[in-house]
């Protein structure tokens, strides 16, 4: 997958703004229609301070919404490693620094179902997250890892706009639910995992001294 530019901090939550009226509104629409339960996201205590988020696209909505969640858990989200290094007076990248970078940032609807006349009946909205966690100096903090979840919906060619909107809805909801799986896997971090590993020590060798030779 070709890997984007960075994206300003500034972006990721202005996209998040206008993400906030859709997301309620979607779950105000699977309420009503598939009586899933909604709950307003706390915040969570995480052990680092600052994040920067890479790999996804710029218009990507999942990375929007996870920004304005990461902030509202008192975490900044910066641009770069050396704006979390200014952001901390210091000299170095903080340990207090981590990077989530997507490695798999997609939605798709696929036709799961089809009548005899090959006419489409059923289909599934798939929202997949493949990301892994750094530390602020490269190391690999949280292995790359899988949030994928799946929605059916039945669907008629004669209400196609309306297919189109509860697509949208599943969509969303089921952003929400990554962002939420990804927030808690990120706050089980503990302070001393931000800490990189030290390298461990290779024993010299040590050549026992040769046994004489019986033939002498």
């Amino acid at each position: 997958m070709r890997r984007t530019q960075p994206t300003s901090r500034r972006h990721w939550l202005t996209q998040a703004a206008r993400l906030t009226v859709a997301t309620g509104m979607a779950a105000g629409l699977l309420l009503g229609t598939s009586g899933c339960g909604f709950k307003l996201r706390r915040g969570y205590d995480m052990a680092f301070k600052t994040i920067q988020l890479t790999g996804f696209a710029g218009n990507s909505p999942m990375a929007a919404e996870l920004a304005r969640a990461l902030e509202a858990s008192g975490v900044d989200v910066v641009d770069s490693t050396l704006q979390a290094t200014q952001a901390a007076s210091a000299t170095s990248v903080p340990n207090s620094h981590v990077v989530l970078e997507a490695l798999v940032d997609k939605r798709d609807m696929a036709v799961s179902t089809t009548t005899a006349y090959g006419q489409i009946r059923d289909m599934t909205a798939r929202n997949t997250l493949r990301f892994q966690v750094k530390r602020g100096d490269g190391s690999i903090l949280l292995a790359p890892s899988d949030v994928a979840l799946a929605r059916d919906m039945t669907y008629n060619e004669k209400d196609a706009l309306a297919k189109q909107d509860e697509s949208a809805a599943l969509h969303r909801a089921m952003q929400s639910d990554i962002v939420s799986q990804v927030l808690r896997r990120l706050a089980a971090i503990r302070p001393e995992q931000l800490v990189t590993p030290a390298e461990p020590l290779v024993p010299s060798v040590v050549h026992a001294p040769s046994a004489p030779d019986a033939s002498r």
